[in-house]
Formats: C-alpha cells, structure tokens, sequence
C-alpha cells in the first residue's frame, strides 16, 4: 500500500489537531509527523513510509 509522506504529514496534523482539543499526549505522533514534515521540506514529500530511509541513509533513493 502506498500513501505519500506528504499525506502521512497531513493526517497526522489532523491527529495532533484532534488529539489536543480533547486532551490527549501522542508522543508517537508527534515523531512521525516530524518525520513526514521534514521528508515534505526535503523535497521527499511524494516518497510513502519507506523514504524515512533517505534521513537517515542520505543519497539511497536514486
């Protein structure tokens, strides 16, 4: 299944959103979205989950 980080950063504002109105921590949110953020601002935004690779292993996607 594929589903773009630029989306994973999308749905997972709206989860921090939802999460915050009614009192929730989501630590493990909050990673992942800081992770789909930062791949969207490196220009990585269209790769799915498996581009978290690339911050960490710079220069593996070809």
């Amino acid at each position: 299944c594929w589903f773009s980080a630029e989306h994973a950063a999308k749905d997972s504002g709206i989860a921090a959103d939802v999460a915050k109105t009614v009192g929730l921590n989501l630590p493990l949110n909050d990673a992942t979205k800081a992770q789909y953020e930062k791949m969207v601002t490196l220009g990585l935004g269209g790769l799915d989950k498996s581009g978290i690779a690339e911050l960490t292993f710079k220069g593996r996607h070809g």
